[in-house]
């Protein structure tokens, strides 16, 4: 005996996976996107640090931030650029010393450095993230 055409079950799976995979596949998508921006934004914080660090030793990489602006911005460039961020210029650092450093750093009266950097993350078009990260680190400047 024949099945009638409207209690046919043939073809069913395709549909009921036409019908997931968008959904699922998006998913997955939103995953591994979110997870390249937090990598992006945990590097990009990562060489703030060190460039703040640097500058606030006054090590001979970083040298005096406020006469060698310069030598820490081209070392934050270097340390963003070792951990995998290779479109960071000097253009996206700033280093800061004096009332605005003790400003950005909470209205401190100690001697700091600021060391701020921003980044834009391509990303995906689907998934409404922030495209542009930025970081700030703050040290006290060695006496």
């Amino acid at each position: 005996m024949r099945t009638p055409p409207w209690l046919d079950t043939g073809g069913s799976t395709s549909i009921q996976f036409a019908l997931t995979a968008l959904p699922f596949f998006l998913l997955v998508l939103g995953i591994i996107e979110a997870s390249l921006l937090f990598w992006s934004w945990q590097a990009l914080e990562g060489a703030a640090i060190d460039a703040g660090r640097c500058a606030a030793l006054e090590a001979p990489l970083c040298g005096n931030p406020a006469s060698s602006v310069t030598a820490t911005q081209n070392y934050a460039v270097t340390a963003a650029s070792a951990r995998g961020l290779s479109a960071i210029t000097t253009a996206n650092v700033t280093v800061l010393t004096g009332t605005a450093a003790q400003a950005q750093c909470g209205n401190t009266t100690a001697s700091v450095v600021t060391v701020g950097m921003t980044y834009h993350y391509a990303m995906i078009a689907i998934i409404p993230l922030p495209s542009n990260l930025s970081v700030s680190a703050c040290f006290p400047l060695a006496s």
